[in-house]
């Protein structure tokens, strides 16, 4: 016989009084019937038992064979136990009441603890009040505690808002420093390329003024006679003629250089300058070195630069400095460089100017070495009706971009959370002409509230403005006010009741505040962080053990790692964190530990889940086996932090991480599942329009059942299209579905 235990609920109860005679029907949660006192209970098999109480029992089995109600009428005589009544206790005592549910000294008992804990309450707060009121009463009327309670508030604001100042002073000041000193670092740094850059300019000169093949360039080339200006004193001139399309700002220089005694000079030059290039110390910064005598540009190394272009992260991929068009350039005749040239030529020393934009293309910073020879052996220029003894200069050039990179300037202002900006002063035409060089991303931060300093660099003024994102005075004031009135306030209430106990109890000890319990840690310190929305993403490989039973562990890690490298690809391209793997489960989560919106992170996690769907797709195994693997995403708060001293580990904890397993373990091959809330953020995606299907379970029913959670409705995830910049914006329906393109690298994710 089934007897039900005293777990049973008890869901519906009939009870009829007449003359002595009580009629009960009972049923289990188990959907059996159970007839009290009479040991009677049918089940869904029908089968029943009878047993009687007294001198006749007569059950009566309701019609519907089917019922799960078996109803018995108990007639009351003398009481006497049937010697077959198998559970008398409980439901012979339901029996013998006057009522079926006598729960009287029960309800007592917890009426009891109720009214007491109620009186206990009431008490305390009178007591606390009377305690409030008389001390009050204390502080307010005796001036010697209201007095110095009052002196102490003020004391304490005015020398907390004196802190804060001194404070706020001091950070300014700090920030100025260092913003100061990281501009000079800036500026230490350029001038040490430029400083650099004077090696091979110096070294250059002195293999000119040494060796005789570049001895008499200068007056192979000549100064520059336009046979169609002046023909009468050019029909006869050896100088080389102005290039034919460039007259005005280049020398044809072919009939020089395209001689066999001029390609032997190339080849010197080209040997000469390679050296010098690799032993600089300017790295890809030195892009090329050129030789200008008469103020034309005759030799370049390299003529065409791409190898120290490669792996620029500023500059286009494949991009190179190709310096075919400035061969024959003659710098003193051009207006856009007549100006660099002509002071050129007189100075002592090096002259730097840039960063300019080339002919040949690219940013760069120019510096220049006037070479003197003896003016008996013809060597002259000509420059603003003056005779200089020179026979021309030697040109570095330096790219600007590269120079910026190497000088890490961005990086180190966003370290120190600074912003920049980087300007040089042109003088054209006599007007001072300011241009911006370098800036950070929010430069305009430092228009106001700035720090400026002039670098040593160049012969035109370069000058650096540094500032902080929030400004050289801190924030700190906004609260640090608030809590010195409101920390004052309660000091000066700690001291009224000070005062006043001193009052009240004559030769009795301050009675200190009970404190809070401290915990400290023993052991290091516990790293706990809390996300308020993340997206959690779980998956497994369908049918994982019977395929591993068939291979050996090596094959099986390999397969494992082969896989998942590529969904640690996927996962690195959407920016989502992955957690670990566990066996042949793949754990990841977006939004934590790079926080973002919830909406961006179930965007970033249905992306990576459609696209880890696409390459397991196309994967098989060494020995042709397609893989299959079930997902599953949720959407909600977690906790992250480091487990463990050995070997610790990054892990999360909450309930989303249980609801995702449930997604995946409820999850369908090749497909993704997610919950409710990742759907509803998936609606608000910013980027993507995604397809949700509705699950419907085997009977065609919404949603499916899970372990702990009950029914759920769950989605679907089918595929993603890229939204239109103008999808939110009022349209015809037509016309909002042609703004959308669909993507999966090209193709729809599916």
């Amino acid at each position: 016989m089934n007897i039900p235990t005293m777990t049973t609920l008890v869901q519906d109860a009939e009870v009829s009084t007449a003359s002595n005679s009580y009629e009960f029907t009972f049923s289990t949660n188990n959907g059996s019937s159970v007839a009290n006192s009479t040991d009677e209970f049918t089940t869904g098999t029908q089968s029943k038992r009878r047993a009687s109480i007294a001198d006749s029992v007569q059950s009566v089995q309701s019609g519907d064979t089917g019922s799960k109600h078996t109803k018995s009428t108990l007639t009351s005589g003398k009481s006497r136990q049937s010697s077959r009544m198998s559970v008398p206790g409980l439901w012979g005592d339901f029996a013998r009441r006057s009522s079926v549910w006598e729960t009287d000294s029960l309800l007592s008992e917890d009426l009891e603890d109720t009214i007491a804990c109620k009186e206990s309450c009431i008490s305390q707060v009178e007591s606390t009040a009377r305690w409030l009121s008389s001390t009050l009463h204390t502080a307010f009327t005796k001036p010697s505690i209201l007095v110095p309670s009052l002196l102490l508030f003020v004391v304490l604001v005015v020398c907390g808002m004196f802190v804060v100042y001194g404070f706020e002073n001091a950070t300014i000041e700090s920030r100025k420093q260092t913003a100061t000193a990281v501009a000079e670092q800036t500026d230490l740094f350029f001038v040490r390329v430029l400083e650099n850059a004077f090696t091979p300019l110096f070294t250059m000169s002195m293999f000119i003024q040494e060796l005789p093949e570049f001895h008499n360039l200068d007056l192979l080339i000549g100064d520059r006679c336009d046979p169609v200006l002046d023909p009468l004193n050019c029909t006869e001139s050896t100088s080389a003629p102005p290039m034919p399309g460039k007259e005005e700002t280049h020398r044809d220089l072919s009939g020089i250089f395209n001689t066999a005694e001029g390609q032997e000079i190339q080849r010197k030059f080209d040997t000469i300058a390679s050296g010098i290039k690799q032993n600089s110390g300017l790295g890809k910064a030195l892009v090329n070195i050129q030789l200008a005598p008469k103020a034309v540009v005759s030799m370049l190394y390299p003529m065409v630069n791409c190898e120290d272009f490669i792996d620029n992260p500023r500059v286009e991929e494949g991009y190179c400095l190709n310096n075919t068009a400035a061969w024959g350039h003659d710098l003193l005749n051009d207006p856009a460089r007549k100006g660099i040239a002509s002071a050129t030529v007189p100075a002592e020393g090096v002259v730097t100017a840039g960063p300019l934009n080339l002919v040949q293309g690219g940013e760069t910073f120019i510096a220049r070495l006037a070479i003197n020879m003896d003016p008996e052996e013809g060597h002259k220029m000509i420059v603003d009706n003056v005779t200089y003894p020179c026979w021309g200069f030697v040109v570095v050039l330096l790219d600007w971009t590269t120079l910026k990179e190497q000088s890490n300037i961005y990086r180190e202002f966003q370290n120190e959370n600074m912003q920049f900006k980087l300007t040089r002063t042109d003088v054209i035409n006599d007007e001072e002409v300011v241009k911006t060089i370098a800036e950070s991303t929010n430069s305009e931060l430092c228009a106001e509230n700035n720090v400026t300093l002039d670098l040593d660099t160049g012969d035109n003024d370069w000058v650096i403005s540094v500032c902080y994102n929030e400004g050289f005075s801190p924030n700190y004031k906004v609260w640090a006010y608030p809590i010195i009135f409101i920390g004052s306030f309660i000091f000066m209430l700690l001291m009224m009741l000070v005062l006043v106990s001193k009052s009240q109890v004559e030769g009795i000890l301050l009675k200190l505040m009970p404190a809070h319990a401290i915990r400290k840690l023993k052991k290091g310190q516990t790293v706990i962080e809390k996300y308020d929305m993340v997206t959690i993403y779980f998956s497994d490989i369908v049918g994982y053990t019977q395929m591993s039973s068939g291979m050996t562990p090596a094959e099986v890690m390999k397969m494992l790692n082969d896989l998942y490298s590529r969904f640690d690809i996927e996962a690195a391209k959407h920016g989502i964190y992955k957690v670990e793997t566990i066996g042949d489960a793949y754990i990841a989560v977006a939004g934590c530990p790079n926080k973002c919106t919830g909406t961006e992170a179930a965007q970033k996690m249905a992306l990576f889940a459609l696209d880890v769907m696409k390459i397991v797709n196309e994967y098989k195994t060494d020995d042709g086996t397609q893989v299959c693997i079930r997902a599953g995403l949720a959407s909600g708060p977690c906790v992250a932090g480091v487990i463990g001293t050995s070997l610790p580990k990054y892990t999360l904890f909450g309930d989303t991480v249980n609801f995702a397993a449930r997604m995946e373990q409820t999850s369908k091959k090749m497909r993704v599942q997610i919950s409710p809330a990742t759907q509803r953020m998936l609606l608000d995606a910013p980027d993507y329009e995604f397809e949700c299907e509705e699950r419907r379970d085997d009977s065609g029913e919404l949603g499916i059942e899970l372990k702990g959670k009950g029914r759920q409705y769950t989605y679907w995830v089918n595929s993603a299209k890229k939204q239109s910049p103008f999808q939110n914006t009022e349209m015809s329906n037509e016309t909002a579905e042609e703004n959308f393109e669909t993507i999966v690298r090209g193709e729809e994710y599916a």
